[in-house]
């Protein structure tokens, strides 16, 4: 995959993952403590903060291009502000959320959560290496006696056979006997 398409699928993935990830986690922080309230096994609210941390690990730490992470990182962490340093609280929008999202909402919203999580997907960002391409494989298999040999254009199958490597006087490879020799079994020397 280019580098171009990659950094196209990243926008799109951090356009549409971090208002997604944003209503799961506050869906699993507000049914999580409800249920907590009401005494009951937080299955619901549990399985939704499973599923955002499963996301925000693909996005902070995949081949995926970083755009998604830097997208949703500066969304979260300018909102994790506005809500810590600023007081920016919109009351009168979270009248319209149903009552799970409004709990999730005023439990993560003063906590820093938000501010977190956007540091964290920002700094996942920051790798030089995450905004390259992936190097493509080399084929062909390195010899353990040089550099590696790479296919020459008008051959599809690569250079022509090497001569067998030359060696040492100490070791000789094994010889199969002359066939008029009859002793085919070697006694050991002692």
């Amino acid at each position: 995959m280019s580098n171009a398409v990659r950094h196209v699928l990243g926008v799109v993935a951090g356009l549409l993952l971090t208002p997604l990830l944003a209503v799961a986690l506050t869906y699993g922080v507000g049914e999580t403590s409800f249920a907590f309230r009401m005494y009951v096994t937080p299955w619901p609210g549990a399985l939704a903060l499973a599923a955002c941390a499963i996301v925000l690990g693909f996005v902070a730490g995949s081949r995926l291009s970083p755009i998604a992470s830097l997208l949703a990182g500066l969304t979260y962490t300018l909102a994790g502000l506005g809500m810590l340093v600023i007081e920016l609280y919109p009351a009168k929008l979270l009248d319209l959320l149903p009552s799970t999202l409004r709990v999730g909402f005023d439990t993560i919203g003063p906590s820093g959560l938000l501010f977190m999580l956007g540091v964290l997907l920002l700094t996942a960002s920051a790798f030089p290496s995450r905004w390259r391409a992936a190097r493509p494989r080399n084929p062909s298999p390195s010899s353990p006696y040089g550099s590696p040999q790479h296919p020459s254009p008008s051959s599809p199958y690569g250079p022509p056979p090497q001569q067998p490597p030359s060696y040492p006087s100490a070791f000789t490879p094994y010889q199969p006997p002359d066939q008029g020799d009859d002793d085919q079994t070697r006694p050991l020397s002692r």
